[in-house]
């Protein structure tokens, strides 16, 4: 670097010795030049100040071209004498050299601006003297131009450099003269601030700066010249100067980075691969060390040589495998564990899989004992060509794992028996315990409508209210219990919603009348995806839940859609949630404003069957209520796209029967005798069995029943379903079916949606079942319903 620095320098030293030769050469030869100029002036002013003639053309300075006209102005500025080929003839009283002679108190030599002759289109210099009258006063000036070309066919053979410059300028900056000179450079001041400020500083001497003309960066020198406005400008291209030499140096530099850079290189892989080596002799101590004192045996043959000799064993091996160090050294792999296997046909195994080299796996017992279980992974390892080279077989104690898993398995099963008698309990609950509340209610509904007395009623109310409640209590009980159970499994399907409204306003209307509430449903058009039955369950526990905490105002049930989710809100006017127990609300018995447990409140299981529904669906249920103002339930359900309309074929005149005779399947004497009584009360003809074999008797008979009434658990193993369908098969027909059971399981209503029947789940509201009689055996007319509280048949 010491060396470019030298070489530099040197280049810079010879530049500027020859631009100030230059530039005294431009220097010394404006000199002369203005000098002789001048003298040609200095006659003419006395000529002219004495009014004598000169002969202007003979002068040398016209001869050589130095001068190409002459001009002499009146104080006014007007032209009052002119000798040459370009005279300029215009006024000159608004141009600098003259408004300077004018001012000056001193006669002096001007340089003017450079202008272009007119006529010729050439570029001249004009000169100017000044002339006095008798006392001095001014009389008007003397000009003489001077073509820039005689300047620059002196520039032009002093031999440039390409980039060279050369450029003669006033003090001030202006351009006079310039090897390249236009008519746009002319007269414009052009020069760098630097290089004024250093020529004001000396007269002489060198700077480096980009010219304004052309926008090269040069080394210049300059020189003021002795006597005159003028400073003589010489400069060389700095890449022309240095630009061999930077090209040279910037390959000398390359290579000095290289050779550094390879040098540097070598070092940084030695110390990287001294540091790895280091890091993997200390990674070998450490896995060695680590291998010794595993608690898993660790065995590694040499897969190259024959018989596939151990080259290493570590200590839990030896202890595992009861081999010690001196029998395995040198000894085969495989010969090594057949002699630690009792039975060597445990080991065939792995000998088929080292011979096709993939992993295996075995396990056997430790040697002389039968309860310590060992497990022996054999994995052989590949080079990049894929020979094997390598076995490593590790053997583990598995006893603990192997008593775990058999008492993971007890428990299991021991789950699993839990879980069966579970569910059986669950299905007797469900069964044996809703069958005394049917026949209460059912035995309810025939007492009231004989009873006549206002007394005997009010005693009927009562009890239908105690009924209620404890079906209520029943209901709920039963429901978190199965939910607990996990016997409840959703059923998704594409449905559409205002079918589930249209039977949710059905069953709640009466109690909205009952309380002179307004229940409106808003209609829906939408399809959702969900379970039908379990969302149908959601959304009659939250209009329960509405109609049972509302006194007075409205009830309104309506939809809107967000995106791909309908959400299905629930209003009420009633007594509101505060904030603090919008949350409470939805565990077991949990009740607002209810501190009396008024069981016309309900339980408090309502809002916790939706809870846990909801997240088995993955519906999301939210609350807002205001204290004193009601409360909205939404629930968020899956959009689904609405099927195709479906052709419906028009319905014919329905065959009409003076009697309807409805067959009743019921093991239950009570319950069957409190059907008997109430299907009486309704008008109807009742045909009673209590099996399946007498309901095909009772079928036999006469023209057979209009309908089937049977209840799912019978005796002798049979069901409900099994009776409508053998009775259908006896008569040829499709008898209308309903199938009244305990069992809420899924199960059933897949069963009737088979069958073509009716699914109602005891206990079962005396209404709805007469209802449903109705709709299966249209011809008989339903008395009216008596205003009162709604009956249960439980």
């Amino acid at each position: 670097m010491d060396r470019l620095g030298r070489e530099e320098r040197l280049l810079d030293l010879a530049a500027h010795q020859k631009t100030a030769v230059l530039a005294r050469l431009v220097e010394e030869h404006a000199v002369a030049t203005f000098r002789r100029v001048d003298d040609l002036l200095l006659d003419l002013v006395a000529h002219a100040e004495r009014n004598r003639a000169m002969q202007l053309p003979s002068r040398r300075a016209f001869e050589e071209g130095l001068v190409v006209a002459v001009r002499v102005y009146d104080p006014a500025g007007m032209l009052t004498m002119a000798s040459g080929r370009s005279a300029f003839r215009a006024p000159v009283e608004d141009r600098e050299e003259f408004r300077a002679h004018q001012e000056a108190v001193r006669r002096s030599l001007v340089i003017g601006l450079p202008y272009v002759a007119p006529d010729t289109r050439d570029v001249l210099i004009p000169v100017s003297r000044r002339l006095e009258g008798p006392q001095g006063e001014f009389a008007g000036v003397a000009v003489a131009d001077i073509p820039v070309d005689a300047f620059s066919r002196f520039y032009n053979v002093l031999g440039l450099q390409p980039g060279a410059s050369v450029a003669l300028v006033r003090t001030d900056g202006a351009v006079l003269a310039r090897h390249a000179l236009n008519s746009e450079v002319a007269g414009r001041n052009l020069a760098a601030p630097e290089v004024w400020q250093a020529e004001t500083a000396r007269p002489s001497g060198h700077l480096r700066a980009v010219s304004p003309v052309d926008g090269v960066e040069r080394i210049l020198a300059y020189r003021t010249a002795l006597g005159y406005p003028l400073v003589a400008v010489v400069g060389e291209a700095v890449e022309e100067v240095f630009g061999p030499w930077r090209q040279n140096a910037r390959l000398y530099v390359a290579l000095a980075i290289a050779t550094t850079a390879v040098i540097l290189l070598f070092t940084v892989g030695f110390v990287v691969e001294l540091g790895w080596r280091r890091r993997t002799d200390r990674a070998l101590r450490v896995r060695n060390r680590a291998m010794a004192w595993s608690g898993d045996g660790i065995l590694i043959a040499d897969a190259t040589r024959t018989g596939m000799p151990i080259v290493y064993a570590n200590p839990a091996f030896e202890r595992l495998m009861g081999l010690p160090s001196e029998i395995l050294s040198g000894q085969g792999a495989l010969n090594a564990l057949e002699l630690a296997v009792s039975d060597p046909a445990a080991l065939e195994p792995l000998r088929a899989a080292v011979a096709v080299g993939r992993d295996e796996r075995v396990e056997f017992h430790s040697p002389g004992t039968v309860d310590t279980h060992l497990e022996l992974r054999a994995s052989p390892v590949r080079d990049e060509a894929g020979r094997l080279v390598n076995l490593i077989a590790i053997v583990r104690d598995i006893s603990e794992h192997k008593r775990i898993q058999a008492e993971l398995a007890e428990a299991r099963r021991e789950a699993d028996r839990a879980n069966v008698a579970k569910s059986k309990f669950l299905a007797a609950a469900s069964h044996d315990l809703r069958q005394p509340v049917q026949s209460l209610m059912l035995l309810m509904e025939v007492l009231s409508a004989r009873a006549t007395d206002a007394m005997t009623r009010n005693v009927l109310g009562t009890m239908d209210r105690a009924l209620g409640a404890l079906k209520m209590l029943l209901d709920g009980l039963l429901d978190v219990s199965r939910l607990e159970a996990g016997v409840i499994t959703p059923e998704p399907a594409d449905f559409p919603v205002n079918d589930l409204l249209d039977r949710i306003g059905a069953n709640s209307r009466p109690v909205a009348v009952q309380k002179k509430l307004i229940l409106h449903i808003m209609p829906c058009s939408a399809h959702v995806h969900s379970d039908p039955m379990l969302l149908g369950r959601i959304l009659q526990n939250l209009v329960e839940n509405a109609l049972r905490y509302t006194d007075t105002g409205r009830v309104l049930v309506g939809c809107r859609r967000r995106g791909d989710r309908l959400r299905i809100e629930v209003w009420d006017t009633g007594i509101g949630i505060p904030a603090d127990k919008q949350e409470d609300i939805f565990q077991e018995f949990v009740q607002v404003g209810n501190a009396g447990r008024n069981r016309d409140q309900g339980l408090g299981l309502g809002l916790a069957v939706v809870r846990r529904l909801a997240q088995m669906m993955g519906h999301r249920v939210t609350l807002r209520s205001e204290p004193g103002r009601g409360s909205v339930f939404m629930v968020e359900v899956p959009l689904a796209a609405a099927p195709a309309a479906a052709a419906v074929p028009a319905a014919g005149p329905a065959e009409r029967r003076a009697t309807a005779t409805i067959l009743v399947v019921e093991d239950d004497e009570i319950v069957r005798e409190g059907l008997c009584a109430m299907l009486e009360e309704w008008g109807y003809r009742v045909l009673l069995a209590e099996s399946c074999a007498e309901a095909l008797d009772q079928a036999s008979r006469g023209a057979g029943p209009d309908a089937i009434l049977a209840d799912y658990r019978l005796r002798g193993g049979r069901t409900g379903t099994e009776a409508i369908r053998d009775v259908r098969n006896l008569l040829g027909r499709p008898v209308p079916g309903i199938l009244v059971t305990g069992d809420t399981a899924p199960a059933r209503v897949q069963e009737a949606e088979a069958g073509d029947f009716r699914v109602m789940h005891k206990p079962v509201a005396a209404q709805e079942l007469r209802a449903a009689l109705a709709e299966v055996v249209p011809a008989v007319p339903v008395p009216p319903l008596v205003a009162r509280d709604p009956k249960r048949v439980a």
